[in-house]
Formats: C-alpha cells, sequence, structure tokens
C-alpha cells in the first residue's frame, strides 16, 4: 500500500508521514532527504555553487547517486537515515544552506529521474508512507491514498523560522516569510514536475491544528477510504 503526502515547505509533511508511518507500522520514504543529501554531496565533495546545482555534471551524479554508495533507510525506531559510503551524513542535511541547495538541485530533470527510481524501489519493497512535493502526482501517482497538506503562509514561516533556531540559526519572521514564499515559488514554477495537488486528493489544511489534531485527521480519512 502507498499513502502520499504532497505539499509546501513547512507544511507539516514531514512530522504527519513519520508519525503516520509508525503509527501504520509502514515504511517512511522522506523524497526531501533524497534531495539533500544530492545537494550536500555535490556543494561538500565537487565545491559546487548555487549556479552550478542547476545543471550538475552527468558524470557527478553517476558517481554520488551510486545506489552502492549512497542508501536511504528507515527504522521507526531510529528514524530516517542517509548514509554515503558506509558514513551516516544525515546531520548535514538539515542547515538552510543545504535547504536551499536542494530546492534548486530538485530543478534538474536529470536529478528527479535518476531519484524517481530510487523512491519506486522501496515501494515495491514496503508498505509506505511517502512525502514530497510530487509524490501523488509523478513519483507514485497510482498511490492508494492521496494527500495534499498545506497552511497560511505565516503559519509555516513561523514553523520554519522556529525549526532553524532549534538548529542554531537565527531568522526574523519576516526573512522566514521572503524564504519560504521564494521555496514556494520555485516549487510550483519548475519545469519539471511542479508542486500540485495532485488528482483525487485529499487536501487538509493545519493551519489551526496541532500535531495530535493532525494526525488524527489523516488516521480517520484513511480509515474511511479502507472501508
Amino acid at each position: 500500500m502507498i499513502i502520499s503526502i504532497d505539499g509546501p515547505t513547512a507544511s507539516g509533511k514531514s512530522t504527519v508521514a513519520r508519525l503516520l508511518a509508525k503509527e501504520l507500522n509502514f515504511y517512511y520514504l522522506n523524497t526531501g532527504f533524497l534531495y539533500r543529501a544530492v545537494a550536500y554531496l555535490l556543494i561538500n565533495h565537487c565545491s559546487y555553487k548555487d549556479e552550478n546545482l542547476r545543471n550538475p555534471d552527468p558524470i557527478d551524479l553517476d558517481t554520488y547517486l551510486d545506489p552502492n554508495r549512497l542508501i536511504y533507510d528507515y527504522d521507526k525506531d531510529y528514524k530516517e537515515q542517509i548514509i554515503f559510503d558506509g558514513q551516516n551524513i544525515t546531520p548535514f542535511l538539515k542547515t538552510s544552506f543545504i535547504d536551499k541547495g536542494a530546492s534548486i538541485v530538485s530543478t534538474n530533470k536529470l536529478v528527479r529521474s535518476l531519484l524517481l527510481q530510487v523512491q519506486r524501489v522501496a515501494a515495491q519493497k514496503f508498505d509506505i508512507v511517502a512525502e514530497g512535493r510530487d509524490i501523488g502526482s509523478v513519483v507514485f501517482p497510482e498511490a492508494d491514498i492521496k494527500f495534499y497538506l498545506t497552511a497560511s503562509v505565516n503559519t509555516r514561516a513561523e514553523r520554519w523560522r522556529s525549526d532553524q533556531e532549534q538548529k542554531g540559526n537565527k531568522f526574523s519572521f519576516d526573512e522566514a516569510v521572503n524564504i519560504v514564499k521564494d521555496r514556494d515559488k520555485r516549487d510550483r514554477e519548475r519545469e519539471i514536475s511542479p508542486l500540485v495537488i495532485p488528482d483525487n486528493a485529499i487536501v487538509i489544511d493545519n493551519t489551526d491544528l496541532d500535531i495530535k489534531q493532525m494526525l488524527q485527521k489523516f488516521l480517520d480519512f484513511i480509515k474511511q477510504q479502507k472501508k
């Protein structure tokens, strides 16, 4: 079974997808981590700048997206991890700098094509909850249940700012709003796999919901769909 969750930056996709996977005993696929890993590897191993991330060298992609070197792993107790050459690089993927790099590299057609295969392989092995920005529309258009999670820009900006603050990165609320709006614009206007509401998706606005309420809404909809 495949449950897809799409939505914009800081809408709570990762939080609810992780909780949902644990509740249902499903495999959690965090596709954003894969794009973050690509950005991190190109920046740190190949000295890429923002302008280079838009069009990575195919040789570099073949080298660093080798499935024998780059591995996505999930365990409900230890959460999701990205392993490269045997090293857990997950802690390096959560900075605002890598977040921006992931947004840029995700516009590249070859990158998306290569990661598409990685994502689909996971679905052949497990019942999964997958989240991202093109999951129900492109990666798993055949998903059994599709969700689109959103919230107001101000709510998402404050969540993003608070999350960055916990990581030691300071941003004003106005800066956070501009960053979130900029990310939304890139996601919605990119030529390849833009952010859209997938066909037949259940739209949930969690502007005024806490985590417990949000999870319950998902579980209620899933229960209804299974009837």
